[in-house]
Formats: C-alpha cells, sequence, structure tokens
C-alpha cells in the first residue's frame, strides 16, 4: 500500500446510500477539521465489516456514548459539491489510537496497470465512531429485506429460495 495522504481528523463522517434498493451504491463522506473532503465509495459488504468492527473496538476499549444536549448538537457541515478527493476503495485498514481516543481509517484504491495506489488516512473520535455505526446499520436497513430462510435480498418481483428448494417463492 502506498503512503496515505493524510485528511487528519474529521469533523464530519457520514454513510450513504445513493439508487434504489438492489442498485444501490454506498459512500462514506468525510469532511476534515481544515475543510478537506473525500468520498470513498464501498461495497455494502465492506460498509458491513466497517460498522462491526468499530461495534468491536468500542466495545474493547469500554466507550460508553452520551449522547449530546440537543441543543448542544452541531449542525452537519455543508458538504461541497465535489469532493477533494474521490476513490471507488479496493481495501480498508482500521487502527485505534487510544492516545487520543480516536480510529484511524486508511482506504486505498484499486490501481489502473501502471498507476499508484492511492490511499487516504483519516481519524475520527469515539463518539463520531459510535454515530457512524448507528448510520451504516440504518443505512444497510434501508435496502431489500432478507429472505427469512436464507437471507438473501428478496428482490420487489420476488425471491426464489435456495433453501426451499426453489419451489416456494417469497
Amino acid at each position: 500500500m502506498a503512503t496515505p495522504r493524510e485528511l487528519g481528523p474529521l469533523s464530519h463522517l457520514s454513510a450513504e446510500a445513493i439508487g434504489q434498493p438492489g442498485q444501490r451504491r454506498f459512500c462514506l463522506k468525510a469532511l476534515s477539521e481544515q475543510g478537506e473532503s473525500a468520498v470513498l465509495w464501498l461495497e455494502k459488504e465492506q460498509l458491513v465489516a466497517l460498522g462491526d468492527a468499530i461495534e468491536t473496538v468500542l466495545e474493547n476499549e469500554g466507550y460508553t456514548y452520551e449522547r449530546p444536549p440537543l441543543d448542544d448538537a452541531p449542525a452537519d457541515p455543508p458538504f461541497p459539491l465535489s469532493a477533494g478527493t474521490e476513490m471507488q476503495v479496493a481495501q480498508l485498514s482500521m487502527g485505534v489510537n487510544r492516545e487520543r481516543q480516536s480510529i484511524v481509517l486508511i482506504g486505498a484504491d484499486a490501481p489502473e496497470p501502471e498507476s499508484v495506489t492511492e490511499a487516504l488516512s483519516m481519524a475520527l473520535d469515539y463518539r463520531r465512531g459510535y454515530e457512524l455505526r448507528q448510520q451504516i446499520r440504518e443505512v444497510v436497513a434501508a435496502g431489500r429485506p432478507p429472505c427469512p430462510l436464507c437471507g438473501a435480498p428478496i428482490d420487489p418481483t420476488g425471491h426464489i429460495c435456495p433453501k426451499s428448494n426453489g419451489h416456494h417463492p417469497h
């Protein structure tokens, strides 16, 4: 992996899904404290794994979330129309900085032949990590409902379930 470009501590990080269920694209939108922005495009499975990893880190660190009073909650900052950095993430790594009580994310793209891997590093505090975890759950749950038998997503047109030998559409 290439040496990552530092985005630094984040003032905002959110997970989003764009498109109709079954055809959605997933991304993380990041805004640094210095005003730099980035959009990291992920696969749904990568987003789910990130949420699970954040949850594990926060449990291991003994973090307890305390919601700020509603009148003290900062408004989401305006996100620039075009991101400073935009990449399709092929590899996502995560670390913990216990001293600063923050989670460090490093995303790297899949290089084209004869090009250099681009990587981006960013840090978010535990509170922001907890809030991102909750948001990831909501974004993923807003998709197609899972089949109660096999767990595969059910299309609006129906679902042939392999657990029922394909004989009972759901």
